[in-house]
């Protein structure tokens, strides 16, 4: 997994239109490429946030706009990007020879509230005053 994910999340470049780059969907192949991960990775990981409420219900929102709109895949959300981030990070931190999935699934169904849509806004306010050159951390 990329060390710097967060980063490249948070610090995506201002769109041609101005809108804030982290409220526009994106491509799987952009999440796999912030994060440094496979497709199949991806998939492993984002079955165990499917466990998280929020996470659940864009993942449905996009999956309805993109057989309404004819699109070829759905496409994913920042916010998706950074549940399924975090929880890359926990499979990371588990050592080999352990079911990493089901230690994993357990620590996320018990903290359900780490992963939430606000959890995430707070973070990127974080990174969004570091990279400003401010002194403090919100998070």
């Amino acid at each position: 997994m990329e060390s710097g994910w967060r980063k490249q999340l948070f610090n995506q470049k201002q769109s041609q239109s101005g809108v804030n780059p982290l409220v526009l969907p994106m491509s799987k192949a952009k999440a796999i490429k912030i994060l440094g991960i496979c497709p199949r990775t991806l998939e492993r990981w984002a079955k165990v946030a499917s466990l998280i409420p929020e996470y659940r219900l864009i993942l449905i929102r996009m999956q309805a706009l993109a057989q309404e709109k004819n699109l070829r895949a759905a496409p994913i959300t920042s916010y998706q990007v950074w549940v399924v981030g975090k929880i890359g990070e926990l499979f990371g931190d588990i050592t080999q020879g352990i079911d990493k999935k089901a230690l994993v699934e357990a620590i996320v169904e018990a903290n359900k509230v780490e992963y939430t849509r606000a959890q995430f806004e707070q973070e990127q306010l974080g990174f969004t005053s570091h990279s400003l050159g401010e002194t403090h951390y919100v998070g």
